[in-house]
């Protein structure tokens, strides 16, 4: 394993495995993971709306009807598609750019 990083020979140290090598847990890149807690955020709240209003259910309403039967809908609507858009925004920022 090629790092950067000085260890004396024999020295046991810790690993990820990354695909098909090796990478020190501190050579990972972090927009990687960035990007993957960000897509998650998305999901999130995708998965609120549907809770909240039954989209995605079996014989469920459409999306455009479901948005509207948000509770509240003057903040949660906002709220979920605001948290939608900064995760999906992030995770692409992230993957491109980190």
């Amino acid at each position: 394993m090629e790092t950067s990083s000085r260890f004396e020979a024999g020295a046991k140290i810790p690993v990820v495995q990354v695909d098909d090598t090796f990478e020190l847990p501190q050579d990972r890149d972090p927009g990687d993971d960035a990007a993957i807690l960000a897509f998650c955020l998305s999901v999130l709240a995708f998965g609120v709306h549907c809770l909240l209003t039954g989209f995605g259910a079996r014989n469920g309403p459409g999306f455009a009807a479901s948005w509207h039967r948000l509770p509240a809908a003057a903040v949660t609507g906002p709220v979920l598609g605001g948290l939608f858009t900064l995760g999906a925004l992030t995770a692409l920022v992230c993957a491109l750019v980190l």
